[in-house]
């Protein structure tokens, strides 16, 4: 999957009105009214297209952009 398509399924999966991209480097916890149900839109997806399992109070905690989501969900 291209970093291109992973940002498109992303923006697909949290489901916020709104949002229609995202910024590789802003980490979510910093994305506006990104909350609990965008945070477990992100683990599906995680999940479904990579089949790889993620915390998301990690998320939250270390400040993960989707960018460096992308790089450990491809095992940079």
């Amino acid at each position: 999957m291209t970093f291109d398509d992973f940002l498109e399924g992303l923006v697909t999966s949290i489901d916020m009105p709104g949002v229609t991209t995202l910024d590789p480097d802003t980490p979510f916890c910093e994305i506006a009214d990104f909350d609990s149900l965008a945070t477990l839109g992100v683990m599906t997806f995680s999940e479904i297209e990579f089949n790889k399992q993620i915390n998301g109070e990690k998320l939250w905690d270390d400040k993960t952009t989707p960018k460096q989501l992308y790089d450990r969900l491809n095992g940079k």
